[in-house]
């Protein structure tokens, strides 16, 4: 057992960890409301441009989008949290990227710092890397977008694959891959509006596919977000009841020797009153 001024110093500075941990908890749950009301309105966003992709891609239109390749690398836009002190989000999307075909040498990948340190330590090189701030902006999805579609419009890529972590509650979340391009072959057998679509069908479909891939990159970010922000106020609630725990014990240890000293005092007067007689 220490001292009781080493003991102090303890509560002191555990006391002011935990101002620290349930600080950022607050802080995490108010972006965490923001992270999730944006989601809520891009998916909307986005459900009304696959509407309209589906409504073009009735029509048979030609385009590269919708053709599957055999020659190119793989591109992923891995997102991960840029900052610590949440527990194992990152390395749970780690873990699933290099269970999938990412793990092969011939890739592209996208990504923030954090995790891009992590993949050049393991020998994968990223050529790119964005990071998200405090919160994901519509103009970081366009940077990402208008980085990866030149690489598949040029046959550089083959596929542009798209993994995230899926916000379902504060306590739950799960890795999600999503294929950004070729796109399904999903086209309804006739369109459902007979419209005129200028300049031509080619061209809004390309301007289409741009927005949608834009969307999909976005809506990840922002779930990626939300499931960042949750899992650090799991892991700062954890903090925050370990460090009162610990107050509670060290306050335990700090009653105890300041009682053990009053004891050895009170012995120690006891004995001269005797030595006195």
């Amino acid at each position: 057992m220490g001292s009781m001024r080493d003991i102090r110093r303890r509560i002191k500075s555990v006391q002011s960890t935990q101002k620290i941990t349930r600080a950022m908890k607050v802080i995490a749950t108010s972006r965490l409301r923001k992270a999730q009301a944006s989601a809520v309105t891009n998916r909307a966003f986005t459900a009304a441009v696959w509407d309209a992709i589906q409504e073009i891609g009735s029509h048979q239109v030609s385009s590269p989008f919708w053709r599957p390749r055999h020659e190119g690398r793989l591109c992923y836009i891995v997102v991960g949290a840029d900052r610590g002190l949440c527990g194992a989000y990152n390395s749970n999307i780690l873990r699933s990227f290099l269970e999938s075909e990412g793990s092969g040498e011939d890739i592209h990948v996208v990504t923030g710092q954090r995790l891009r340190s992590q993949l050049q330590f393991r020998g994968i090189s990223v050529d790119y890397y964005e990071e998200s701030g405090d919160l994901p902006t519509p103009q970081q999805a366009e940077r990402i977008a208008s980085y990866v579609l030149p690489l598949f419009m040029t046959g550089e890529v083959r596929e542009i694959t798209l993994l995230y972590t899926n916000f379902i509650n504060i306590l739950n979340r799960e890795v999600q891959t999503v294929k950004l391009l070729p796109l399904d072959e999903i086209r309804t057998e006739k369109a459902r509006q007979d419209l005129l679509w200028e300049p031509s069908e080619e061209a809004v479909f390309g301007k289409l596919v741009h927005h949608y891939v834009t969307s999909l990159i976005y809506n990840g970010l922002l779930e990626g977000k939300a499931s960042e922000l949750a899992a650090r106020m799991v892991a700062m609630d954890a903090a925050t009841d370990n460090a009162d725990t610990m107050i509670k014990e060290l306050t335990l240890q700090y009653n105890q020797a300041r009682q053990a000293s009053i004891t050895q005092e009170i012995s120690e007067i006891v004995g001269g009153a005797e030595a006195l007689r």
